[in-house]
C-alpha cells in the first residue's frame, strides 16, 4: 500500500480554520474577552484546552454560536469527530438561524465524507450570511473534490474579497499566485508572527526552499516525442513465481532503465536513492514523505531528471522525488498513474497494457495538452489548481499586505467537462493525486474508497470495518507500506463491496487503522480498492474531469 505524497502538498488539502466564521449572525453575549482567549488557544495548536474554553464560554451562554462553532472545529482538529458530529447536530437544532453553526456543520460533514449534506449546510450558512468567508471555502473543498475548478474559483475569490487578510483565505488564495508573488508571500509570511504550527511552517520552508532553487526554471516535463496517444507494456511485478503483487513500467531515467510499480494510489514519480544516484539525477531540496506504516514521515529529496522515455513517449526536465530511507514494494520506485493526467488513461491489467489517448476535447479546445504531471515544479493546469494551492498563515504584518495585493494568474480556472461518450462513467472525487469512489459495503450507506493499484490488498478502515460487519485479529497478516509496517491488523469477514456497476465479494478484507490518510485528506477515506480487484478490471481514468470506468470480461477468466 503506498500513499505518496511530498509534505508540501498535504495542507491543500484540508488547511486549518479559524475556530468560527467572519462575521457574527448576532451581537455576541459571550464575554469578548474569553472568546479571543479561547481563540489564541486554537490558533496555536493547542485544540483541548480552546475546546475546554469554548464550553466554558457556553456554560455562561448557551446561544454563542462563535463558541459553538469553536468547539466543533476544536473536536475535529483533535480528530473526535463523532463528538463533533453530536454536538453540530444539537447546535444546528437550537440554532437553525446560525449562519456560523451551519458553516461548522458543514465542516463535520465534509470530515465525515458526505459532500452532498455539507454542500448544502454551506448554501444555508451563507442564505443566512452572504459573507460568511467560513462557508465560502468550505464551498472551495466540495467544489475541488467534485473537479468544479471554476466553481471552487469563484468561491475563493469571493471569500478573498470579503476578507483578504483572513488567514484560511491567505493559505488558499498563495495557490492563486504566480510563482514570484508565491515567493514573496511565502516570505513574508515566515518573517512575520505566526500562529505555532511546526508541521505546516516546515511545509512552507520546504515549499519555499524548492520555489528559490527553481526560481526562473521550467521544469515542465514536456513532451519531446510526437507520439498523441500510445500502447505501453505492463510487467507484471512478482513476489514469487505464483504471486503477482502489481504491475510495473520500464521508465527511462536519463538513460537507464528502472522498474516502476504503476500505483493510482501515489503521486509523482519517486525513487530509491540508488536509482537517482545511478541515473546521475541532480538533487534540489529536501522533501518529506508520507504512507502507510507506523514510523511516520520519512526523508527524502527532490531532483530533475533531463530525460524521461516511458514506451514511445519522451518527456525533457522533470522533477522526481527520491527516498532516502522509504522501503517500498519494488526495488526501484513508484510511478502515480496522475502523472499522465493530461491523457485519458485505459490500465488494462489483465491485458498487461497501458494506453494513454487524448483527453476529450472542451468545446472550445484545438488541442490537448501533452506533459507529464511529475511534482510541484510546474504551474499546474487550471483543472489541478487544488493540488498546487500551497497553505500559508500569514499574521497581520507584510504576508497579508503582499498576498492580498498581488493579482492571482491570468488564466481561469474550468469545470469539469464529461464529453457524450464518456456520460455513463462514474464520478469521483479527486484530492490531489487521489481519487475516491463512493462505495457501498454489504447494505452500508455509501463509503469512500481509494482506488489504489498499489496496495496489495483491499481494506477496510477500523471504524468501517466495526460499522458494517466482524473483525478478527490476525497475527499472520502484514501490511507494509513508506512508513514502516503496520502493528495491528485484522480480518474482515463477509463484507461485499458495490462501487460503479460492480459487486465483489470478500469473505476476508484486510482492516488496520487508516485514520492518517483520512486526516490528511481532510475526509474520512473508508477503505481501499487494491490490486486484489483491480487486477481483474480495466481501469479508464480521466483525472481532469474526475471520471472512472470500469470493464470486466470474465472471459479473460475462464480457466
Amino acid at each position: 500500500m503506498t500513499f505518496l505524497v511530498p509534505l508540501l502538498l498535504l495542507f491543500c488539502l484540508n488547511p486549518s480554520p479559524s475556530p468560527h466564521g467572519w462575521m457574527q449572525d448576532t451581537k455576541p453575549t459571550a464575554d469578548a474577552s474569553d472568546l479571543a482567549g479561547a481563540d489564541r488557544l486554537y490558533q496555536s495548536g493547542d485544540f483541548a484546552e480552546a475546546a475546554e474554553k469554548y464550553q466554558a464560554i457556553l456554560k455562561a451562554d448557551p446561544n454563542s454560536a462563535q463558541a459553538q462553532s469553536g468547539v466543533i472545529r476544536s473536536l475535529l482538529k483533535e480528530e473526535k469527530i463523532d463528538d463533533a458530529l453530536t454536538l453540530a447536530k444539537s447546535a444546528a437544532a437550537a440554532q437553525p438561524n446560525s449562519s456560523a453553526v451551519w458553516a461548522a456543520m458543514g465542516d463535520v460533514q465534509f470530515r465525515f465524507g458526505q459532500m452532498s449534506p455539507a454542500e448544502v449546510s454551506y448554501q444555508k450558512a451563507l442564505k443566512l450570511d452572504p459573507k460568511n468567508v467560513e462557508a465560502y471555502l468550505g464551498l472551495v473543498r466540495i467544489y475541488r473534490a467534485y473537479s468544479l475548478y471554476a466553481h471552487a474559483y469563484a468561491n475563493l475569490e469571493r471569500a478573498h474579497q470579503i476578507a483578504p487578510n483572513d488567514p484560511q483565505v491567505q493559505r488558499m488564495w498563495l495557490g492563486q499566485l504566480s510563482r514570484k508573488d508565491r515567493i514573496a508571500a511565502i516570505e513574508a509570511y515566515l518573517a512575520s508572527p505566526h500562529p505555532d504550527d511546526p508541521e505546516e511552517t516546515q511545509s512552507l520552508e520546504l515549499r519555499l526552499a524548492f520555489l528559490k532553487a527553481t526560481e526562473g526554471q521550467s521544469h515542465a516535463c514536456r513532451l519531446v516525442s510526437e507520439v498523441p496517444q500510445t500502447d505501453t507494456k505492463l510487467e507484471a511485478l512478482r513476489r514469487d513465481p505464483q504471486h503477482v503483487f502489481g504491475m510495473g513500467l520500464v521508465v527511462g531515467l536519463n538513460g537507464h532503465d528502472a522498474h516502476l510499480q504503476l500505483d493510482t494510489g501515489a503521486g509523482g514519480i519517486s525513487v530509491s536513492r540508488k536509482v537517482a544516484e545511478k541515473a546521475g539525477l541532480t538533487q534540489i531540496t529536501q522533501e518529506k514523505i508520507y504512507g502507510i506504516g507506523d514510523k511516520g514521515a520519512q526523508a527524502g529529496y527532490s531532483a530533475i531528471a533531463d530525460d524521461i522515455r516511458i514506451g514511445k513517449l519522451e518527456f525533457k526536465d522533470c522533477v522526481v522525488h527520491v527516498s532516502k530511507s522509504v522501503t517500498m514494494n519494488t526495488e526501484d520506485g513508484l510511478i502515480g498513474a496522475d502523472v499522465f493526467s493530461s491523457y485519458l488513461i485505459d490500465i488494462d491489467i489483465p491485458e498487461q497494457k497501458l494506453r494513454l489517448s487524448p483527453l476529450p476535447k472542451r468545446p472550445d479546445e484545438s488541442t490537448a495538452p501533452t506533459a507529464l504531471k511529475t511534482g510541484e515544479q510546474s504551474e499546474p493546469s487550471d483543472e489541478e489548481s487544488s493540488s498546487e494551492a500551497t497553505p500559508a498563515k500569514p499574521g497581520e504584518s507584510g504576508a497579508s499586505q503582499v498576498a492580498s495585493e498581488v493579482k492571482p494568474r491570468k488564466r481561469q480556472p474550468q469545470d469539469r467537462y464529461i464529453a457524450p461518450e464518456m456520460a455513463n462513467w462514474t464520478s469521483v472525487f479527486r484530492f490531489g493525486s487521489h481519487l475516491l469512489i463512493p462505495t457501498h459495503v454489504n447494505d452500508s450507506p455509501s463509503m469512500l474508497f481509494l482506488i489504489d493499484t498499489g496496495a496489495t490488498m483491499n481494506a477496510l478502515s477500523s471504524r468501517a470495518a466495526q460499522q458494517v460487519t466482524k473483525v478478527s485479529s490476525d497475527p499472520r497478516a502484514t501490511v507494509k507500506g513508506l512508513n514502516g509496517t503496520v502493528a495491528n491488523v485484522y480480518r474482515a469477514d463477509k463484507a461485499t463491496l458495490y462501487f460503479a456497476r460492480y459487486a465483489q465479494k470478500n469473505q476476508d478484507i484486510v482492516t488496520f487503522d487508516i485514520s492518517n490518510i483520512s486526516r490528511r485528506m481532510g475526509t474520512e477515506v473508508s477503505g481501499i480498492l487494491g490490486f486484489a480487484m483491480l487486477h481483474m478490471l480495466q481501469v479508464k481514468i480521466d483525472y481532469r474531469d474526475g471520471l472512472v470506468d470500469f470493464f470486466y470480461d470474465p472471459k479473460r477468466w475462464d480457466h
